[in-house]
């Protein structure tokens, strides 16, 4: 039983990790774009190959925002599911012979 609740509180540790990290990210990639949007103001080709720079991390910051909730996502069903009693604990006695 307490390695359930272990198992109960590690689980809460990495959702709650992966929302922090999610949150960072897309604060991160928000920035990003930002700086896209003003280095692409100006007619210089330093400046807009930065932008581009910019873009591209912007777009794996928002990857990186995503699997973070898709990842959150399967610990709290798999958290969900410890709750139920699924799988791994028999609900039922196996017949003796």
């Amino acid at each position: 039983m307490e390695n359930v609740q272990d198992l109960k509180h590690t689980l809460s540790y990495i959702h709650s990790e992966l929302n922090r990290i999610e949150t960072m990210a897309g604060t991160l990639s928000s920035i990003e774009r930002d700086h896209f949007n003003k280095l692409t103001k100006f007619d210089h080709r330093e400046l807009v190959d930065i932008a581009v720079e910019e873009q591209h991390a912007a777009r794996q910051l928002g990857t990186i925002k995503h699997i973070c909730l898709s990842m959150a996502q399967k610990i709290e069903d798999i958290r969900n599911t410890i709750e139920r009693g699924e799988p791994g604990e028999r609900t039922h006695h196996d017949k003796i012979h």
